[in-house]
């Protein structure tokens, strides 16, 4: 099985200033942005398993800012850890530790107040990447009124800093059965947030959320991980898959119980032409695409296909990356990387807004229409939309 690593784990570049720190666009909804990170343990494994979780969440103040990656100067400061980030990240690394590259999320802060409890969308990143990684769509979606728990997966992450002064880097050894433990991380913690959610002393965020309004959400490996949670359980009102095609193998995971999701799916996806070959030889791209069309049909009514094939999308468009790099090292200029993400972050927010808020989707039920994007409802009798 190959997933379509990001390689790179790195900060967004949204408006090059004079002195070439990056930064990351404020975001356009009507909340601001708090963060809060919280050290679990699923002590219910055969090995316990302990992990990093931080809340993004609504507040009251648009202007508020803070650090980019959590635990940044204590990576730093680790000999064992600073040496690969700084081949990572190249000369952002001292940027990213100092803080003068930072995201819009204050630490801690009190959450928005609302008459309606936030939807909760749990997040899972990418191989050897990181929920950081993603603040651009993070930011998007809570800004919009969305809580997100996005996952620090450990031995899967970059690097994972604990409270207690821990640098856990990534193991590609321990990182047995990908995508059951990731799953397994997702639904804990689900089952976690419903045990502190009345609990104001050990969660800043409780009485605060919706947990009969639930997203599964990743992108690689992560949207894997994200698919496998909601084969298993129900709980999950809706599930969205970013460019997570398993070329070879599937587009979804399968597993010896045969488990299918058993809520909406939004299969989104960069256009990813199959005589380049896709990472495999011809008979394995047609073998493939062979199965993703079965899994695709095969999924719960108001599921969505789409495809984005504007100019210069790819894999790594659904997280930071490109921001980064915008006119360089191959990537496209900034004008069309904010317009690859605009446009990812356009369509997910309508699924979860149909989904969680019951908001009207004017761009996945047909009533507009974009040509950068082929929209399937699912299921389909056909199985054709991503061959063209």
């Amino acid at each position: 099985m190959a997933f379509r690593a990001l390689g790179y784990v790195f900060v967004a570049v949204c408006i090059a200033q004079a002195d070439q720190v990056p930064r990351i666009p404020v975001p356009a909804g009507r909340f601001g942005i708090g963060r809060v990170g919280y050290d679990w343990i699923d002590a219910s494994r055969k090995t316990p398993r302990e992990l990093m979780v931080y809340f993004w969440y609504p507040t009251p103040d648009k202007s508020a800012k803070g650090s980019y990656w959590a635990g940044a100067r204590q990576m730093d400061s680790n000999p064992e850890t600073r040496a690969p980030m700084a081949r990572e990240f190249g000369d952002k690394w001292p940027s990213m530790v100092s803080g003068a590259i930072f995201s819009h999320a204050a630490k801690g802060v009190p959450a928005a107040k609302s008459s309606r409890l936030f939807p909760v969308v749990i997040f899972s990143h990418g191989l050897g990447s990181t929920g950081f990684n993603y603040t651009c769509l993070i930011e998007d979606l809570v800004s919009r009124g969305y809580v997100v728990a996005a996952i620090e997966h450990t031995y899967v992450a970059k690097a994972v800093w604990f409270p207690d002064g821990r640098v856990v880097a990534r193991d590609k050894e321990r990182a047995e059965d990908l995508i059951e433990e990731g799953a397994a991380d997702v639904r804990f913690v689900l089952d976690r947030l419903g045990r502190v959610n009345r609990d104001g002393k050990r969660f800043l965020l409780a009485g605060r959320v919706d947990l009969t309004q639930v997203a599964a959400m990743g992108h690689s490996a992560g949207a894997e991980f994200a698919a496998r949670a909601c084969q298993l359980d129900g709980r999950f009102k809706a599930c969205v898959d970013l460019d997570g095609g398993m070329v070879p193998v599937s587009a979804l995971p399968i597993a010896p119980d045969g488990a299918k999701l058993k809520q909406p799916l939004l299969f989104l996806e960069a256009y990813h032409d199959p005589e380049k070959g896709m990472g495999a030889t011809h008979a394995q791209v047609l073998e493939y695409l062979k199965k993703k069309d079965e899994q695709l049909r095969g999924l719960p009514s108001g599921s969505y296909a789409v495809v984005l094939k504007s100019p210069d999308i790819a894999h790594p468009s659904f997280s930071d990356v490109p921001l980064l790099f915008a006119g360089q090292n191959g990537y496209p200029e900034l004008n069309r990387v904010l317009h690859n993400l605009d446009l990812i972050e356009t369509f997910t927010r309508e699924f979860l807004g149909k989904y969680l808020k019951h908001e009207k989707a004017p761009l996945l039920d047909g009533s507009q229409q974009l040509a950068e994007a082929t929209v399937e409802p699912l299921p389909s009798a056909g199985g054709d939309y991503d061959r063209e």
